[in-house]
């Protein structure tokens, strides 16, 4: 409760920090607004925002979900089989380091204006990390009891799902839980390079017409769905992992 009052407090300080930078009679109100206009402005954009609000929530959470599925699936099979270990890893490792953002312009050539671009730009996010984290995850389980639970007749399915991924899951969440706020971001990115929809279009919109209010109502509202979806994600996480105390 205490650590819940100092962030709700922390969160006030913050807001009234910017109300008072905003009002400063050499801050042009037009480049930076006070909070208090940020917040009309959102009132009054409000159907607005919602509609592309979900638009790049679909989006997102569509490359997202097939990236960590996809992640999480080749990551337990080179966890547990070496051939596929040096064959998948090295790829991944090799097209890792490269920002996913990156990849918008050759998904554009490819795809055109669809949105192909951002699914799969957030795809592209997702995947690699929650993919290196699982296999991470799956090396990091006691040898000692694989041996065990294959001595007591344990079969390879039950094995993988009773043992190796529960053991497994603290890592994958860490992947999950680092790429969630990235993806959107990279979501966002393709829209604003390559979609007249979504969230990323409301920000090239407010840039062209030089509204900083609807840029900072934008950047506000991905602050909320970022913290929703990590709220989420933890929320899971602290139910399957019970036994981790």
């Amino acid at each position: 409760m205490e650590r819940k009052l100092r962030s709700i407090l922390s969160i006030i300080i913050f807001i009234g920090i910017w109300e008072i930078i905003g009002r400063l009679p050499n801050v042009p109100q037009y480049l930076f607004p006070p909070f208090s206009k940020v917040a009309l402005k959102l009132f009054i954009v409000r159907d607005l925002l919602l509609k592309n609000i979900l638009i790049t929530f679909l989006r997102v959470a569509a490359g997202f979900v097939i990236g960590a599925m996809s992640g999480i699936v080749l990551g337990l099979l080179a966890g547990i089989n070496k051939r596929a270990d040096q064959f998948i890893t090295p790829i991944v490792s090799l097209i890792y380091p490269i920002p996913s953002i990156g990849w918008i312009p050759v998904l554009m050539i490819w795809f055109g204006i669809s949105n192909s671009v951002p699914i799969i730009a957030v795809f592209i996010c997702s995947f690699s990390p929650i993919f290196l984290n699982t296999v991470r995850g799956v090396e990091d389980v006691d040898e000692n009891i694989i041996y065990a639970a294959r001595i007591m007749g344990t079969s390879g399915v039950q094995l993988i799902t009773k043992i190796i991924l529960p053991l497994a899951l603290p890592n994958i969440f860490t992947g999950l839980k680092l790429e969630s706020g990235m993806s959107l971001r990279t979501g966002v990115v393709a829209e604003m390079l390559a979609i007249p929809s979504g969230l990323g279009y409301l920000l090239m919109k407010g840039e062209s017409l030089i509204d900083t209010q609807l840029i900072f109502a934008v950047l506000i509202t991905m602050g909320i769905i970022s913290l929703f979806i990590d709220y989420t994600i933890r929320r899971i996480e602290k139910r399957l992992l019970v036994w981790k105390g």
